[in-house]
């Protein structure tokens, strides 16, 4: 006799978010009622043109602004209950464009900084070791994690971005043009690399890209328009 089939909570849910921005003089309706489910597992890329909304609904999704209008839930639990602060501590970070390193420490010191600000301890106890083994995990070889990242290649730099926002196992990656300013060979690296977060390690990957190339190796492609967003797959 087979049961019936338990509907799964996807990881991140917005329902009917909208946002809007007041100035003096002028209110800006940026997002309007979006619906949208991402599951872990998953490789998704934000596609729109400028002014279309895609910073303000990573930002969202990210924690680091609340909706005017309509709520966020991260695995059934509303973010405004769990908390933006621990929402970003511990189950989502974000890789931003320009990389926003400490540039006055090394590679591994940017990783094992960011888990001692969000009391990351891992599995070994040992953050270094834990650091050296997700920097390797992006392509980093222990004479490279022990430079500092003024040294490092701007492809180097991303991949520490990565490792950093990995640093704390968390369960959703959001990225900011990752690929923007990399070369072509690169920019293919990094997008293997969210390839991978989601298929093997069962992340929830989440880019929002100018990127058609990028796009097309994501699993699921949404477009954002005048503050609406249609769903499309590759």
């Amino acid at each position: 006799m087979t049961g019936t089939p338990v509907a799964l909570v996807p990881v991140l849910q917005l329902s009917d978010v909208s946002h809007v921005y007041q100035s003096q003089r002028r209110r800006t309706t940026v997002l309007k009622q979006i619906d949208l489910d991402f599951e872990r597992g998953t490789f998704y890329t934000v596609l729109g043109p400028s002014g279309s909304g895609k910073t303000t609904l990573l930002s969202l999704a990210s924690g680091l602004d609340s909706p005017t209008k309509g709520t966020i839930h991260f695995d059934g639990q509303e973010l405004s209950k769990l908390g933006l602060g621990r929402y970003r501590n511990k189950h989502a970070a974000t890789v931003f464009q320009q990389y926003n390193l400490l540039t006055y420490m090394t590679a591994l010191q940017n990783v094992t900084t960011a888990m001692e600000i969000t009391g990351a301890r891992p599995a070994t106890g040992r953050r270094k070791a834990h650091a050296l083994e997700i920097l390797a995990k992006v392509g980093l070889d222990p004479d490279t994690a022990h430079r500092n990242v003024l040294r490092l290649s701007g492809g180097q730099q991303q991949r520490v971005a990565i490792a950093r926002a990995l640093a704390c196992d968390v369960d959703i990656l959001f990225a900011d043009e990752p690929t923007g300013n990399l070369d072509e060979d690169t920019a293919d690296g990094i997008i293997g690399i969210f390839q991978q977060l989601a298929h093997e390690q069962n992340k929830c990957v989440i880019v929002v890209t100018h990127s058609q190339t990028l796009a097309a190796r994501s699993d699921r492609t949404l477009t954002l328009r005048k503050g609406r967003v249609t769903v499309g797959g590759s």
